[in-house]
């Protein structure tokens, strides 16, 4: 009788991803967190070494893994000075001609339980621990690619049943990268919003926008010909942040910080408060910069 191919129990798992929630809310460095996460990935799958990774591409578009956790598996001293020194910023992966690679070209799960004669090998270094059997397992979050776990030398091998069990573990994996990088975005809002602010402090109390249009920052008003053009409070806003950072496309995360603050809007919201804006506005040019915001465009 033909013996049914291993799964990761479902307690175990759960488990594990509640201690790897719970720790999130506490741990703010993504190298501590996704560490404890491979040992436990590497645990419930009894694999000797591994790595969990984010996916990025080069100017050239060609996919590569930034390592947020790695086996210490040093075989040298130049490979233990390699370890400790991208141990908190993350080891590269970039032969697209490998096991891992073919993760990345593809976007599938690959497994190789014999990798000695798998043409998609790539090699390992002098002194590199044997390599019996490999995982690579993609992980997706909002339909695209965002990492990629790879894990080897488990004893029996690994199955497609095995990578299917652990889809929990992947999307969790997923959404705490998605989540990260929100955190990273906030951030530079954060940082771009003080910088407009500096730049707001040192204009003159009111700047000439042409075709008559002067903006008084101090009041937050516009005026046409010494006439007030009356403005909701947002569009005033917008208006606003578009002016500080005149000449330049403006994010989309960063206008909405400014506008509404902490409150969470949809885009539709920000596009509707352009087009009235606008409207409003037929004599002055705000450009729409595709996939990064908008651009208050000085007058010649």
């Amino acid at each position: 009788m033909k013996q049914s191919e291993p799964q990761i129990p479902e307690k175990l798992l759960l488990n594990a991803i509640t201690t790897v929630l719970s720790h999130y809310i506490t741990e703010t460095n993504p190298y501590i967190l996704f560490n404890g996460l491979l040992e436990t990935l590497l645990e419930i799958t009894n694999s000797e070494y591994g790595f969990i990774g984010e996916v990025f591409y080069t100017d050239e578009n060609e996919p590569y893994i930034k390592s947020y956790a790695t086996t210490n598996i040093a075989w040298s001293e130049k490979t233990r000075c390699l370890y400790k020194k991208t141990k908190q910023k993350g080891m590269i992966f970039s032969k697209i001609n490998s096991l891992y690679g073919s993760v990345l070209k593809t976007g599938q799960l690959v497994i190789s339980n014999n990798p000695a004669t798998d043409p998609r090998r790539f090699g390992l270094p002098e002194g590199h621990p044997p390599l019996n059997a490999f995982m690579g397992v993609p992980f997706y979050a909002g339909g695209k690619l965002l990492g990629c776990v790879g894990i080897a030398n488990r004893k029996n091998g690994y199955h497609k049943t095995l990578a299917e069990s652990l889809q929990p573990f992947l999307i969790t994996c997923g959404n705490l990268i998605q989540a990260y990088r929100n955190n990273i975005k906030h951030e530079q809002v954060e940082t771009e919003l003080h910088r407009y602010k500096k730049r707001l402090s040192i204009l003159d109390k009111n700047t000439s926008l042409g075709s008559n249009y002067e903006f008084n920052h101090s009041h937050l008003t516009l005026t046409k010909n010494g006439q007030t053009v009356f403005l909701t409070k947002k569009e005033l806003k917008l208006l606003e942040i578009l002016i500080i950072n005149r000449d330049l496309p403006t994010q989309y995360l960063t206008i909405e910080k400014h506008i509404w603050a902490s409150v969470v809007v949809g885009e539709s919201s920000l596009r509707s408060l352009l087009r009235r804006l606008r409207k409003k506005l037929p004599d002055l040019t705000i450009k729409t910069i595709s996939g990064v915001g908008y651009m208050f465009v000085s007058p010649d």
